[in-house]
């Protein structure tokens, strides 16, 4: 039977926050938590950071910009999406976001269904502080959990 969490602010599901491409993250909700229905996290996404173009097999996604100003590229097309806006992903959807604003930015990501956050944590475990992991282990990761990277993220020319 699950059980309800009560997290204080700052407050992850890990031993420590991970750190994904450069960015803090909180694990609020894991696959534990929520019969393996959803997983929740807290980024925050310093400037000029985002994850590389990619694409999931097993996840929805959904995103919410808490401060701050992010530019999703979804199937080719960029939106730039302030605070309060949101976006959802459907599996099989191509994307990258980047941050290229001067501040950081927060946003929650909400997965369907919740084993996604143990990628993160396998993620976590092979990336380098503030960069990205090795390509090789990065393709091998992927294969194991459903994902597949079709390029690097996205660039100062890539800025619409």
């Amino acid at each position: 039977m699950p059980t309800a969490i009560v997290l204080p602010a700052g407050a992850t599901r890990t031993p420590l926050p991970l750190n994904i491409v450069g960015e803090t993250t909180h694990v609020l909700v894991d696959a534990r938590d929520s019969q393996a229905t959803m997983a929740c996290f807290h980024l925050v996404a310093p400037p000029m950071s985002g994850p590389p173009l990619h694409v999931h097999t097993r996840e929805d996604e959904w995103f919410y910009v808490l401060e701050g100003e992010l530019v999703f590229e979804l199937d080719g097309v960029a939106h730039t999406v302030a605070a309060g806006g949101s976006v959802f992903l459907p599996r099989g959807v191509v994307h990258r976001y980047q941050n290229y604003t001067p501040r950081d930015a927060r946003l929650l990501i909400v997965t369907t269904p919740g084993h996604f956050a143990r990628f993160f944590e396998a993620l976590d475990r092979i990336t380098p502080p503030g960069g990205l992991p090795p390509m090789a282990q990065l393709v091998a990761l992927d294969a194991e959990y459903g994902l597949t990277t079709m390029g690097p993220p996205m660039g100062p020319g890539d800025q619409p």
